[in-house]
């Protein structure tokens, strides 16, 4: 069943009992001002909201609940915003019956609300039970133009909210200003006449609420963000003070903020959008490699546990990734035939492109089931708690200086790389004139590419974000290692190509389709995997200069 979506910019106030709303007839910007007030009939809301045991949604500024009441009774997703929050609403009839949801008794939540975006990831198979019961009786004054449409809308709430785990009762009363659809469509508008409104609000006696939301006053916080369980922040800052300084400690915050990257491209590679796979299967990769290049900080066991599993969910997104760049490559490819010479054919364009993109479709099915299944949710638990007792590496390791191991990995790994590359000319002996791979024969390029990533790799983590010690030279490496494995790269996709494309051009001729765009597209991609091997010459002298 759709869902709607809907962005709620609000302020809240605390408020004594006795205290009256002010008169908020003209106020506004100028541009936009009171005309009128519109007092509804008061109305009581009952809301339930709800959470794993360890707060996971919670920690992640994310709200769900159910509520009953109102003229927006359902089931509801409040989600983080750059202004306000994103809320996403089903009808309350989607969890009647609590047969599809998770959850004990009557309080289980519809399963398309856990799958929803951005809270399947979060909640993965864990239940979602009570966390707080919330119940207000609410008085609503709808701000109206000189047109008799919504400004704003004031509620005025007396509160009375239950800890569902804590069993506290908190009494509270509050005003929310939220803005209608007559608000300004600007943000510096929109906070323009926020605080004008804010000023009447401020002059009636109410003060800026303790707590940014109902969930968080009823939870006796000031708001979500941090887990009730003690755990770390959304962010992922678990590393303790003092201890970011030390290697392992560097090397924990810039790993946890690849986890995190993890967790946020989620969402969009379930809706698989564009470049999504991409970017979570180079995240994926990015950790496994920071991870062997770190190997000496860690325990063993557990980190050669993640990059296995990580390697395991990295062949299942290279799956619908590889087939992403054939359909892609093919589409390419065929256009600039049909540019350069008037060549539309399209027999080909169905078996190279059409056919390919169903494939993608089923490979991409796939995957999203993979993430929906007990071995992703438990990898993702795996990279959590490793994250959490990364700072407790060998005392040896950490007592090194953070720079210091950066550049000692950084030259071990660059080291690797040059071992590891293969002249132009040693590769054309080996794969022939076509220079189009026979079974095995990629093997040797294929790990260049590999140990050229790895450097890359190792380059950028160390230059960017939480872990980013080391300067400019670093900087070039990676530059340097980047060129190499792109040109390796170049190679490997028109290799494989050629090959897709002969082979494919067999089971044509065996249809009676004509087999000259094949034949076109064959040559084209020997030429280009040629060119790349050259660049790739090119790429791996001007790294072994810079190291």
């Amino acid at each position: 069943m759709a869902h709607t979506v809907q962005t709620e910019i609000e302020r809240k106030y605390a408020v004594e009992e006795g205290a009256r709303l002010p008169d908020f007839t003209g106020a506004g910007t100028g541009e936009v001002e009171v005309a009128s007030i519109e007092t509804l009939e008061p109305l009581t809301l009952e809301a339930v909201y709800f959470d794993t045991e360890d707060g996971a949604l919670a920690s992640h500024r994310i709200a769900l609940r159910r509520r009953r009441g109102g003229h927006d009774e359902g089931w509801h997703i409040k989600l983080p915003a750059d202004e306000g929050r994103t809320e996403l609403q089903w009808p309350l009839s989607l969890g009647e019956g609590g047969a599809d949801g998770e959850g004990a008794g009557g309080d289980a939540v519809p399963r398309e609300v856990v799958e929803a975006v951005l809270v399947h990831v979060h909640v993965r198979d864990r239940p979602l039970t009570p966390l707080a019961r919330v119940e207000t009786t609410r008085t609503v004054s709808n701000l109206l133009d000189a047109s008799g449409a919504v400004i704003a809308e004031i509620a005025d709430d007396d509160v009375t909210a239950a800890d569902a785990r804590q069993g506290t009762v908190r009494l509270w009363r509050e005003w929310e200003v939220e803005l209608g659809p007559a608000a300004p469509e600007t943000a510096k508008k929109r906070s323009a006449l926020l605080d004008a409104l804010e000023k009447r609000v401020l002059a009636a006696g109410a003060t800026a609420s303790p707590s940014v939301s109902k969930l968080a006053q009823a939870l006796g916080r000031t708001g979500l963000g941090a887990s009730p369980a003690g755990g770390g922040t959304p962010d992922g800052d678990s590393v303790g003070t003092g201890v970011e300084r030390t290697a392992a400690g560097f090397v924990a915050a810039g790993v946890a903020e690849l986890v995190a990257a993890v967790v946020e491209l989620d969402p969009a590679v379930r809706a698989d959008d564009d470049e999504a796979v991409h970017r979570l299967r180079t995240t994926v990769r990015r950790l496994r490699n920071v991870l062997a290049t770190y190997r000496p900080l860690f325990d063993q066991p557990p980190l050669e546990t993640v990059r296995d599993d990580l390697s395991r969910f990295g062949s299942v997104l290279g799956e619908t990734r590889d087939l992403e760049v054939r359909a892609e490559w093919a589409a390419f490819a065929l256009d600039e035939l049909q540019a350069d010479r008037g060549v539309d054919d399209p027999d080909a364009r169905r078996r190279l492109v059409d056919d390919i993109r169903a494939e993608h479709d089923g490979a991409h099915a796939r995957l999203v089931a993979m993430m929906s299944g007990p071995a992703y949710f438990r990898l993702l638990d795996e990279l959590e708690a490793f994250v959490a007792a990364a700072p407790s590496a060998q005392a040896d390791a950490a007592a090194a200086s953070a720079r210091k191991t950066a550049k000692r990995a950084l030259q071990k790994t660059g080291k690797r790389a040059i071992a590891r590359s293969v002249k132009a000319r040693e590769a054309r002996r080996v794969l022939g004139p076509d220079i189009v791979a026979a079974a095995g024969a990629l093997g040797a390029l294929h790990d260049a590419r590999k140990a050229a990533r790895r450097l890359r790799h190792a380059a950028e983590f160390s230059t960017e974000g939480a872990a980013g010690v080391l300067g400019s030279h670093a900087e070039e490496i990676g530059d340097r290692a980047e060129e190499l494995q792109d040109a390796l790269g170049w190679h490997r996709d028109a290799s494989l190509f050629a090959e897709f494309v002969l082979l494919t051009s067999r089971r044509a001729e065996a249809a009676g389709e004509s087999s000259f765009t094949y034949g076109v597209l064959y040559q084209r991609s020997v030429d280009q995997a040629r060119r790349a091997l050259d660049l790739a010459d090119d790429a791996r002298r001007a790294l072994k200069h810079t190291l």
